[in-house]
């Protein structure tokens, strides 16, 4: 375990600020705030389509590499920033729905992750996709997404399309308050679900040699609309 930015006394301060807020969500707790589920990447290939529609490139936890060739090319620096994630973000956002890679991911909330639980679900339209290169900085501090959103209801998905470990991965909180966090371990075929409304999460600046593509969003069962709706929701994961 290892402090978070912000610092514990930040953390502590937030839940001081918004006591009774955050009292009243805690008190209605999942019986797990996170938890990993397995799918076929076959039936969902969202790695093969990145690669070969929108990338262009062999392997995405490569894709750092050509971008520093193609930069070498034009005698253009080959160090990394921050702010090349949000370039290719945007890039890869743009080109997301033309590939069909939202299409795919409708498909796998509605088809495989709804079925999970038996019930029809909300989500975001178009999925959140982030980029996360080799050396560079997170984009975002840590955060829960109540205190932007102030949508009770709402739990978070985290999908990467490759393996993700270490500084890598997403950090979350390791329990509700603690103001520390500890990294997620995912596979490329797992499916993160957490109750990010509450729990701090974000990233660390990713010295592994991997860049770190996943795809994002928010799910809550339809016609949600009270934070026992979230609890209940990873409470139906659980269980599955």
């Amino acid at each position: 375990m290892i402090s978070v930015t912000p610092s514990t006394l930040e953390l502590n301060k937030v839940f001081m600020d918004e006591s009774l807020i955050r009292a009243c969500m805690c008190s209605h707790a999942p019986l797990k705030n996170w938890l990993l589920l397995d799918f076929d990447v076959q039936q969902y290939p969202f790695a093969d389509l990145m690669t070969q529609r929108i990338l262009k490139c062999d392997d995405i936890d490569k894709y750092h590499e050509a971008i520093i060739e193609q930069r070498a090319q034009f005698g253009m620096p080959e160090q990394l920033f921050a702010q090349d994630n949000l370039f290719f973000k945007d890039m890869i956002q743009n080109q997301a729905e033309s590939a069909g890679l939202v299409t795919l991911y409708q498909r796998f909330v509605n088809e495989y992750l709804a079925h999970k639980v038996a019930h029809s679900l909300n989500f975001d339209t178009r999925p959140d996709i982030r980029v996360h290169l080799p050396t560079t900085r997170p984009v975002s501090e840590f955060h829960d997404d109540y205190s932007m959103t102030h949508n009770f209801e709402e739990i978070n998905m985290w999908l990467p399309l490759a393996d993700t470990q270490g500084t890598s991965t997403l950090w979350l909180e390791s329990g509700y308050g603690t103001g520390k966090a500890q990294p997620i371990d995912v596979k490329y075929g797992q499916v993160l679900l957490f109750d990010g409304g509450i729990l701090k999460h974000g990233s660390r600046t990713n010295d592994t040699d991997s860049t770190r593509i996943s795809l994002e969003s928010k799910l809550s069962l339809t016609g949600s609309r009270q934070r026992a709706d979230a609890v209940h929701l990873l409470d139906r994961f659980s269980f599955v």
